[in-house]
């Protein structure tokens, strides 16, 4: 095991539990969770993670001890919780101050915060750019971007704003992110039918996880005196018809697939630039196909 050791606030949820199993190659790592589980517990042990109780909306800093080489926040409220409670989403989000108290104690040199696609606003524009003027439309938004905002005013930090990131659980605790659209389509066909509940027409995004991994890495080795916001994304949308019969294919037997009435956002194909992680050195190259597998077969 190697002496570098990296901190990821929210580090036993959905993603960041994929991402801590995966950086405990090179790291030692110490993750975040909000309370006791059990599910997380048996993971973490199993996993050979160190965890740390951290509730932002409770604590004003982080418990965790030593220095860590990386922080990585991705401890955001999610869209549904901050359109219900948008104060306390707000208070929630305290988890930027708490991780720009460890830059700036200087127990870490770098800062890697997770953002939202959600700052650059509602649907209707064919491209996607970090030049662009943010103009979130939902909540979830605005608590981004003010985020985003306090921690590009300090040195040492770098921003991520990802599309719809998919990966295959590390475990059973997903809480609100298990309600997500991909996660519930691949549920679906694990179950033996896939029914999308509007009518398939609308655009998206998803980057399979070994694509944020590799974006992870380049952040990890990126100069902090060059670009500091990055789009993360494949770059180019795909309709949700199209995905969802991605998902139909890749069930372990055949499934019936159905389509809804409804109508969502995002009615026209986009594109995101990702020529700054390319400078970088990354490019999207993962199967979404593979990782799709991999999901559904962890929920059968």
């Amino acid at each position: 095991m190697a002496e570098r050791r990296c901190l990821i606030v929210g580090g036993s949820g959905y993603i960041g539990a994929r991402l801590a199993e995966a950086l405990s190659e090179q790291y030692n790592v110490v993750v975040t969770r909000r309370s006791a589980s059990p599910v997380r517990d048996a993971w973490a042990k199993r996993a050979g993670i160190e965890v740390s109780e951290f509730d932002s909306a409770r604590d004003a800093a982080l418990s965790v001890s030593g220095d860590f080489d990386a922080v990585i926040n991705l401890a955001m409220p999610g869209a549904a919780e901050a359109v219900r409670n948008a104060d306390a989403s707000i208070k929630a989000a305290a988890s930027t101050g708490a991780t720009l108290q460890l830059l700036q104690s200087g127990r870490t040199s770098r800062l890697i915060h997770f953002s939202s696609f959600h700052v650059y606003g509602g649907a209707g524009r064919q491209h996607y750019s970090e030049d662009d003027v943010p103009a979130p439309a939902h909540p979830y938004g605005h608590i981004h971007l003010e985020c985003e905002r306090r921690v590009l005013a300090q040195p040492g930090t770098l921003v991520v704003r990802p599309s719809n990131m998919v990966a295959a659980p590390a475990h059973a605790d997903l809480g609100e992110q298990s309600k997500l659209l991909f996660l519930d389509l691949c549920r679906q066909a694990a179950a033996g039918a896939l029914r999308l509940h509007n009518d398939g027409l609308s655009h998206r995004d998803f980057l399979p996880f070994d694509d944020v991994l590799a974006a992870v890495h380049c952040l990890l080795a990126a100069p902090l005196a060059g670009a500091r916001l990055f789009n993360i994304a494949r770059g180019q949308s795909q309709r949700l018809d199209e995905v969802a019969r991605l998902i139909q294919a890749a069930a372990a037997a055949p499934i019936d697939l159905a389509f809804g009435d409804g109508q969502d956002a995002f009615r026209q194909p986009f594109t995101i630039s990702i020529e700054r992680m390319a400078a970088l050195g990354w490019q999207p190259t993962a199967s979404l196909a593979d990782e799709t597998r991999r999901i559904i077969a962890f929920f059968s």
